[in-house]
């Protein structure tokens, strides 16, 4: 009988180890049986589209984002410069399912709770996405709405963006 388990890709990341006491671990254990299947790509999503995310001083921007239904929602990509404690940017985000019309969050969080600072030796910015305390599956229409608001209130825009990690359903 020839018995195998499931290991993500996710997990070989040095900055995730079990030991290093995170949830991360346990989020990837529930994505590891995705990742060899043939029925999902990995797929990065971007908001708000290029022209919108460049935001002057509590600039507000409301961006409608569509994913395929059926996909699979895991985290964000969101960098911290390596040594910065916080990103570029300081804005808040609230993200709302309209199919299921639930928001995300009670109030608009700020990005600092979105961000990854996990980096890789090698290329000084992270790479690892920010995961999901559970992966948060697609619904109905796919229809999201990414409100994004920018907190700094000097003079000069600031780019405003959020990058979410998706596994694409493939087919219809």
């Amino acid at each position: 009988m020839n018995s195998s388990v499931d290991i993500s890709p996710l997990s070989m990341d040095q900055a995730t180890r079990d030991l290093w006491g995170d949830f991360d671990p346990r989020a990837i254990a529930q994505l590891a049986p995705l990742a060899y299947q043939g029925c999902y790509v990995p797929r990065l999503v971007k908001a708000p589209a290029d022209s919108q995310e460049m935001l002057p001083s509590l600039g507000y921007v409301a961006y409608g984002m569509k994913l395929k239904p059926g996909s699979i929602i895991y985290g964000f990509y969101l960098s911290i410069s390596q040594g910065s404690v916080f990103p570029n940017a300081q804005y808040t985000v609230q993200i709302t399912d309209q199919s299921l019309r639930r928001r995300w969050f009670d109030d608009p969080i700020s990005n600092l709770f979105l961000a990854n600072a996990k980096y890789v030796s090698t290329k000084n910015q992270a790479s690892f996405p920010n995961l999901l305390t559970s992966p948060y599956p697609v619904v109905g229409s796919g229809l999201f709405l990414v409100e994004i608001q920018n907190q700094l209130t000097n003079v000069n825009p600031v780019r405003c963006q959020l990058v979410f990690g998706v596994l694409e359903v493939c087919g219809k």
